[in-house]
């Protein structure tokens, strides 16, 4: 297990560096994004087929929550500005706070919200879902209602996926930013970050952008490679296991 988690967390890279590898990753990872837009009819076959398992787990209130939302312009405005902002500003932020303050468990975290993001892309590719704004009648997508920073408009359109539903991304970076506060933070006041994604999770249904079952595939996108990474979490004091790289032995010179 310890050598999978060397193999699977790259060792931590100069400020800048870090930067560059991200930012090509994240762009690299939304061009084939938004390639993998396609297959319509499927993606909303898998929708009606979510539906049925949230029916049938009695799980299936994203229209009632929609409505609520809709019904309170005020709650509308805030929910569309959190889910447009806080997933581009929240995560980078932690990223690099974890850079500068806590060195040695950087590389497993950043590998593993890495691996995270690059399976989920998988999972849109392979598994192409249509959210509930393409197919619940009456839904309202919160985020076409208001101009919100890049989120709309049709010079940006083309820009997005509109069948990748499931997991949620916004929910995986959430859950991930929660479980790097517990993880590396002592504070008995460490576990109110789980506020995030569980407001998050509120936020992607509410505004008809994701089904729940969307969200609880957000924490499993996560939950994996935080455990192959060898990251842990103890309940009372936060441990992460140290992930240890395998030595190399230098040629003996003659």
């Amino acid at each position: 297990m310890h050598v999978l988690a060397s193999r699977l967390s790259w060792r931590r890279l100069p400020w800048l560096g870090e930067i560059i590898s991200i930012g090509v990753g994240y762009v690299l990872y939304s061009l084939i994004r938004v390639l993998a837009n396609s297959q319509g009819d499927v993606a909303r076959l898998h929708a009606e087929q979510v539906i049925a398992v949230e029916r049938w787990f009695g799980i299936f209130h994203e229209m009632p929550v929609n409505a609520f939302l809709t019904q309170h312009h005020w709650l509308e405005l805030v929910c569309s500005y959190y889910y447009a902002t806080l997933h581009f500003v929240v995560t980078p932020l932690l990223l690099a706070w974890l850079w500068h303050r806590r060195a040695r468990l950087y590389a497993p975290l950043r590998s593993a919200l890495v691996i995270a993001s690059g399976s989920a892309l998988v999972v849109y590719a392979a598994w192409p879902l249509a959210p509930p704004r393409f197919t619940l009648d009456g839904a309202v997508d919160t985020i076409i209602e208001h101009p919100v920073v890049w989120a709309s408009g049709p010079k940006v359109e083309g820009f997005f996926n509109d069948f990748a539903a499931m997991p949620s991304l916004h929910v995986a970076w959430a859950v991930w930013c929660a479980m790097a506060v517990t993880a590396v933070l002592r504070s008995r006041w460490r576990h109110l970050a789980w506020l995030y994604p569980i407001g998050t999770t509120l936020v992607v249904v509410a505004t008809a952008n994701h089904f729940l079952l969307d969200a609880v595939g957000g924490l499993v996108i996560v939950a994996v490679p935080w455990y192959l990474c060898g990251l842990r979490i103890r309940r009372h004091v936060p441990t992460v296991y140290r992930v240890e790289t395998v030595p190399v032995s230098e040629p003996v010179a003659a």
